[in-house]
């Protein structure tokens, strides 16, 4: 293809260059001015042509080229594809890809890795159509005799081949497959070259030549890595594959033993260890990806490990990464779901299982596991020099517990996995190995057998592991009574490593098997152990001992009372001397769960803890877990407080206040445990003052930002209505209706449904005010109950408020009945017929009592309000009334008519699905309904006598009369038993 070429403004390049040129400088302001003036012309034309012109330049700084090829890089995510906005042009294109292909004698190494990035980038997007050329040209190149020009060339194939693996549409794959098997004999052979002359060169050459022979071993082998695993659907099937996989092994052999011969060329001993390392990646990723195409390979692959990792005469050779990723390695093959038969062998299906699980049954036999497991734990679970130094140097940083992925790459998290593994699929076999061990090391060890100490050290922490595999093993109460009790009162430096084992192994077996007797004897021994005259790391353990005694299903609480100042005092003081985050998080955690556990009997101890939080809220600003974590634990301190909450709002108020604030950046991590200690505050206060409404100023951003956190939203919003519903109406009921009005259209039924509770709680306290408030929302509940679309318990929700309505002011309802018709653009009479119809049909889905008798109030108030309308519908009125009070009029034996859902002392009603809350807020909400809300309040049958007298009043008799011939005679009936009794009871 003929150069192109695009002709650059010569006063914008210079213009680009000076930014690039300040961008370096270690002048904080002219970078500021630079980084903001190549912001504006990032997306100019050629741009990109200015930056690869520097980047080529090798006159120019390298700081400079580096620079401006980190902008390169990030301007292909934003400017390459073509879709994007101010999208490179394709001439533009075609010339960066040209330039960027010849380029590939870059003689910085720094230069040339952003370089491979961004072809790797392009790759992605326009390999192989608008690209054809690149791998064709990169494959060229890496047969070249020049070593810099085959480096980089290879440094180039890496990364395409990285970025195309990682590409997971179907068709990308499959593409990607097919060129694997164009390239993969070509690139093997190439390796397999650069692997020969690298082994001759390790036995006659200087470091450095092989240490660049070494270099373009490792590029080769990743691309081997990536073609091997992502390019071939069944690698098992290609003998190339199959071949490179086998002479791994002899690789990593060879390997090791030159690793001995460079141990002091600290720069090629490190890159010796990545090469081996990626061998190993390898035959994982294998396993990962192929199990089946990696059952070959897995009794080489147990015989080696054994071989190098299990043979004390061989583990001179080995160093830690090399040791995670064997262990790994074998931690795959035991766990592999692939590899496990059916519980009736004879029932699997597939012949690769059944040949792994026999290849397994041969290679981990008896002998074999009893060497893994006694080398695991005498070898390789050990505490280290440097795990020795750490504790003497950090020990907060010592006793955080290795969790997540350390198993990856850290030695003991590793072999700890492993062994678990191990033993829980050969826990026969095992648990006699791991006993004889126990038994053996029974007895104190000297204080200055430092190598015996740590020994026993690594068997107690198995001995942990395994604690549930063990359970009929090991009788705990008689060693914890007899052996480890004595461990723990030796005080000599050397046994604080087995003191804080022990601890540790104790919070291991108290949820496992550990009688309840012995419990008070393990309390009095975890608080001593966390004395200040401790050491530091044997008290983070005891605390964490500690939880798990408390978190244990047998906890019981009255026999740690007598430990519970104690312990309260000495986690207040282990959480004041500590000083790092995750420490304190940890030692906050154990608190506020004895908090949780024991609620009003940690009273008086909360004082001094609540001098303590706000100061360390202060001096956690950087540190939102921290902060997480001491919300949680005011959220318990509040819960166990109970109502007198008053007194801690000094210290809750800020915090809330923060953390709900959606301005603040913060809030993302904090806004969940804020909300929660927000309820839990507002649901134990007795009044509201200024300070606690003026929280409500967060609400509608909250409302704004979704669903999440909905549901506790409108909790809290329920808990400030039955708090002081007239400020809360005054203030703030207009403005959180409003937010509420245009969330709820885009809502799912369970949204609608706490919204909907919010709008009733509203008119339950403050009937009249609030319905002109809710008033706006009201229209869409008509609409969404005419469109027939909801659920029965949305129904049911919606009828409720817009009865609620009815009850407080008519003109409203008829107000909002008119604004649906004039959105519909239908008469109002139109709409009121469909609503009421629509009313009287939908009350049999009705299945709350309480809900259903406050739609048949409504009904009866509508009967006096002068509507012809209405008044059409008297026979489904009339029924469905009479049906409710036949509902709530239990039988009783004097025949005497009461309608059971009016309060009467002794007796109290609560509604369906209320979730219970705190005290204060229980007993406002129960106070509530028994002295307002008319379902409470209002016996129907008297109510709906009075309404037929003043309906009979108001129409005449002879109309009344001519009304009720519509009515069935059932309905008729009941209608006369329910008006004779009221009558009676009128008269006694």
């Amino acid at each position: 293809m003929a150069n192109i070429q695009l002709p650059i403004n010569p006063s914008a390049k210079a213009a680009i260059f000076e930014a690039l040129q300040a961008g370096v400088s270690e002048n904080t302001a002219l970078i500021k001015e630079a980084e903001i003036y190549l912001k504006t012309v990032e997306s100019t034309p050629v741009f990109h042509l200015t930056l690869i012109e520097i980047i080529t330049n090798t006159s120019i700084d390298v700081k400079v080229r580096w620079l401006a090829s980190v902008y390169f890089k990030n301007g292909i995510d934003r400017y390459w594809r073509k879709n994007t906005s101010n999208s490179i042009p394709e001439g533009e294109k075609t010339i960066l890809r040209q330039k960027l292909i010849s380029h590939i004698n870059e003689p910085v190494l720094q230069v040339a890795t952003q370089l491979a990035i961004i072809i790797s980038k392009i790759a992605r997007y326009d390999y192989p159509k608008e690209w054809p050329e690149l791998l064709p040209s990169l494959l060229h190149l890496v047969r070249t005799e020049d070593d810099l020009v085959q480096q980089r060339a290879l440094l180039y194939l890496h990364h395409v081949t990285k970025s195309l693996a990682s590409k997971r549409l179907a068709g990308d794959r499959r593409a990607f497959q097919d060129l694997s098997s164009e390239m993969y004999s070509y690139v093997y052979a190439l390796y397999s070259h650069i692997n020969q002359t690298l082994l001759q060169q390790m036995e006659t050459s200087n470091a450095d030549i092989v240490g660049a022979t070494m270099e373009k071993a490792l590029l080769c082998l990743r691309v081997m890595r990536k073609l091997t695993v992502h390019g071939f659907k069944t690698p098992h099937q290609s003998n190339t594959v199959m071949e490179f996989v086998q002479t791994a092994y002899e690789r990593i052999k060879n390997l090791l033993q030159y690793r001995q011969l460079i141990l002091s060329n600290d720069s090629l001993l490190a890159l010796c260890e990545k090469y081996l390392v990626v061998h190993c990646k390898v035959l994982r990723d294998l396993l990962d990806f192929h199990p089946f195409s990696f059952v070959p390979f897995i009794r080489m692959t147990i015989e080696f490990v054994l071989h190098y990792l299990f043979k004390p005469e061989n583990q001179v050779l080995l160093f830690d990464l090399f040791v995670v990723q064997s262990l790994n390695l074998v931690k795959g093959i035991v766990l592999c779901a692939e590899y496990r038969p059916a519980k009736v062998i004879e029932d699997t299906k597939e012949p690769a299982t059944l040949e792994a699980y026999r290849i397994k049954s041969e290679v981990f036999t008896p002998d074999s596991l009893s060497l893994m497991c006694r080398q695991l734990i005498e070898n390789y679970l050990l505490l280290s020099q440097e795990d020795l130094h750490l504790w003497e140097t950090n020990p907060e940083e010592f006793a955080a517990e290795e969790g997540g992925e350390a198993w990856k790459y850290s030695l003991r998290p590793c072999t700890g996995c492993l062994f678990l593994s191990l033993f829980h699929e050969y826990q026969s076999i095992l648990s006699p190995v791991l006993i004889s061990m126990l038994n053996e090391s029974m007895g104190l060890i000297p204080p200055n057998d430092m190598s015996r100490i740590i020994k026993k050290d690594a068997l107690y922490n198995a001995i942990g592991l395994a604690a549930f595999e063990l359970f009929d093993e090991v009788d705990f109460d008689r060693w914890f009574s007899q052996v480890l009790l004595q461990e723990l009162r030796v005080k000599e430096s050397n046994y604080r490593i087995l003191r804080r084992r022990v601890v540790w192994l104790l919070g291991r077996w108290i949820g496992v098997k550990l009688s309840v007797d012995l419990r008070p004897l393990i309390y009095e021994t975890v608080l001593g152990l966390m004395e200040p005259g401790e050491d530091l790391v044997i008290r983070l353990s005891s605390a964490v001992t500690l939880r798990s005694a408390l978190d244990d299903f047998e906890f019981n609480a009255e026999q740690f009372l007598p430990y519970l100042e104690r312990s309260f005092s000495l986690l207040f003081t282990l959480l004041k001397e500590t000083e790092e985050c995750e420490t304190k998080m940890n030692v906050l955690n154990v608190m506020s769960l004895l908090i949780e556990l024991l609620g009003n009997q940690m009273k008086p101890f909360l004082g001094t803890l609540l001098q303590l939080l706000p100061a360390l809220w202060d001096a956690s600003d950087e540190h939102n877990l921290l902060r997480c974590a001491i919300i949680s634990t005011l959220v318990h301190v509040v819960k166990g407080v109970g109502s007198n909450t008053e007194d801690l709002l000094h210290c809750l108020l800020p915090v809330v206040a923060y953390s709900t604030d959606s301005e603040q950046p913060a809030h993302v991590y904090l806004l969940d445990d804020a909300l929660a200690l927000w309820q839990a505050m507002i649901e134990s206060l007795s009044q509201a003052n200024p300070q606690v409404l003026q929280l409500l100023n967060n609400m509608p951003q909250l409302l704004e930002l979704g669903s999440e956190n909905l549901i506790i939203c409108c909790d809290i919003l329920k808990a400030y209505i039955y708090l002081c519903p007239d400020e809360f109406l005054a203030m703030y009921g207009s403005r959180i209706v409003n937010v509420l009005m245009e969330q709820i259209v885009d809502m799912r039924p369970e949204g609608e449904m706490r919204v909907m509770s919010v709008i009733e709680s509203m008119l339950v306290n403050r009937p009249e005010t609030a319905a002109s408030i809710v008033s706006p929302i009201l229209p869409f509940v008509v609409s969404s109950l005419l469109d027939g679309s909801s659920t029965a318990l949305i129904i049911t929700s919606f009828f409720s408020a817009i009865s609620r309505v009815v009850l407080a002011s008519k003109d409203i309802f008829f107000q909002v009945i008119a604004e649906v018709a004039r959105r519909e653009k239908q008469t109002p009479e139109f709409v009121l017929d469909k609503f009421m119809t629509l009313w009287i049909d939908k009350m049999s889905s009705v299945f709350a009592l309480e809900k259903k008798k406050l739609l048949a109030i409504a009904l009866a108030s509508l009967l006096t309000c002068q509507s012809d309308i209405i008044l059409d519908k008297v026979c489904g009125i009339f029924m469905r009334i009479c049906e409710t009070i036949n509902d709530i009029l239990p039988p009783t034996d004097s025949g005497e008519e009461i309608d059971r859902l009016v309060y009467a002392p002794g007796h109290v009603q609560a509604d369906e699905g209320e979730e219970e809350v705190d005290n204060e807020h229980l007993k406002r909400y129960i106070s509530t309904r028994r002295s307002v809300d008319p379902v409470f309040t209002l016996p129907l049958p008297t109510y709906f006598r009075n309404q037929i007298t003043q309906l009979e009043a108001q129409v005449g008799s002879a109309r009344f009369q001519d009304m009720t011939q519509t009515v069935d005679n059932e309905t008729l009936e009941m209608m006369r038993n329910f008006l004779s009794h009221q009558a009676r009871n009128n008269q006694l």
